[in-house]
């Protein structure tokens, strides 16, 4: 039997177990698993955002970038790409991309927003507001669609970094990719 501490660790880390690392990517890159996560394991968190889209009409919003929460065991040090999609500036978001297979995981693709209320095969609520209708509030307001017409709900001016859809004819804001794991 193992002790609790094994699996959740004390403030501070002491007391044995594991402690929680974190990366954050605001920008395109690599993540580098150690071998100390490796030999942890490998567990992972994955938190991947697209870029946001831009509307291109008045009367349809934007769609906010698709957010995926995906865990995953790594089994090497191997480089992983990272990429980061870019807001619309036109029309739809870029995609963002945890390239995990490289290093035995997974990889995992959050599709950019999609310019006049298009969602093809989007797992997150990111829908833009139309009719004077709320817009889809994303995962933890990160992917949140945007506004029609102003006076819509949705955003308006999105965060940086939040793959939030710009509201009328403002641009949508780059994704993000959020990493966890435990050594």
């Amino acid at each position: 039997m193992s002790k609790y501490t094994d699996f959740f660790p004390l403030a501070g880390g002491g007391g044995g177990g594991l402690t929680p690392k974190f990366q954050e990517f605001t920008s395109s890159g690599t993540f580098t698993p150690s071998q100390a996560l490796i030999d942890a394991g490998g567990y992972i968190e994955t938190f991947v955002v697209g870029g946001g889209g831009r509307s291109t009409s008045s009367t349809n919003p934007p769609v906010g970038g698709e957010v995926l929460i995906v865990p995953m065991y790594l089994t090497s040090t191997s480089s992983v790409s990272v990429t980061v999609g870019a807001g619309a500036t036109s029309s739809s978001g870029g995609n963002s991309v945890f390239s995990g297979a490289s290093a035995g995981g997974s990889d995992v693709t959050a599709k950019g927003g999609q310019a006049n209320q298009g969602q093809d095969n989007h797992l997150s609520p990111s829908w833009g507001a139309i009719d004077n209708n709320t817009a889809g509030n994303g995962v933890f307001g990160y992917g949140a669609g945007g506004a029609g017409i102003q006076g819509d709900g949705g955003v308006e001016t999105p965060l940086a970094n939040s793959g939030q859809a710009g509201g009328n004819f403002i641009n949508g804001a780059s994704g993000i990719v959020k990493l966890k794991w435990f050594e």
